[in-house]
């Protein structure tokens, strides 16, 4: 064997080598990634939402799970802008070895509908968009909705509302976004990082009154006067009620 053919095998080798190396790679710094889902659902909405055909992906933690990540894809039907939600590649806040989480009312519906329920690779879905309050009744935000379009700052500019369907004492958390030219941006100062179906909203006053409870045992409220442009705001009163 001469020496310029030991030498052509050594390359096909390695070249070889690194078509193994360089995918295992890429997949080590590719957290969370869709690539790394091994479940795939579809799903679309069955009526335009705010002016938008709203569809998108959700991939489940396992086929069982209620919770996974998502992307949600807005198509304006008005000649708007179109824009995407995801948290897909994301880690949960204050957690980095966590995934970020979602689930919502459909998801839940469809995966609790019977003890052998399970989602498959691959299954396309119809969800229906709930407005309904749920028990809180006099809330404008819609209890049952994965999402919603609200002017929550008062600037006659309706910001994207995302619900994590908390279901708890003061119903579901909201994440507040506002749609930029980038597309969707974090309104994450307080009062907005706070909003659930008890917060109160005033459009008169230009304030909002954030509740936290304690379990039954204490309440506290805080007004918040919010700027004309929305970007600040300031805390008027806040007071605390012990329940015997």
């Amino acid at each position: 064997m001469s020496a310029f053919t030991s030498f052509m095998e050594m390359k096909y080798k390695v070249m070889y080598f690194l078509t193994l190396l360089i995918p295992l790679i890429s997949s080590c710094g590719s957290n969370n990634s869709k690539s790394n889902h091994s479940l795939t659902i579809y799903f679309k909405y069955d009526e335009p939402i705010n002016g938008y055909q709203v569809d998108g992906e959700f991939y489940p933690f396992d086929a069982q799970s209620e919770t996974g990540q998502v992307e949600l894809r807005f198509r304006s039907l008005t000649g708007g802008q179109d824009f995407v939600y995801t948290n897909v590649g994301e880690s949960e806040a204050g957690y980095p070895e966590n995934p970020a989480k979602f689930t919502g009312y459909n998801i839940c519906e469809y995966i609790f509908a019977d003890e052998n329920a399970r989602f498959h690779d691959g299954d396309t879905l119809t969800f229906h968009y709930n407005t309904e309050p749920g028990i809180f009744k006099d809330s404008p935000l819609y209890y049952y909705a994965e999402f919603q379009f609200f002017d929550v700052d008062f600037d006659g500019v309706e910001e994207f509302l995302l619900s994590d369907y908390y279901r708890g004492q003061g119903g579901n958390n909201y994440t507040v976004y506002e749609l930029g030219l980038n597309g969707l941006e974090l309104k994450s100062f307080t009062p907005f990082d706070t909003i659930n179906n008890c917060t109160r909203f005033d459009a008169d006053r230009r304030v909002i009154t954030n509740e936290v409870h304690d379990g039954v045992f204490a309440s506290e409220y805080t007004e918040y006067e919010i700027a004309p442009d929305g970007n600040t705001a300031s805390e008027l009163s806040h007071k605390e009620e012990r329940h015997n």
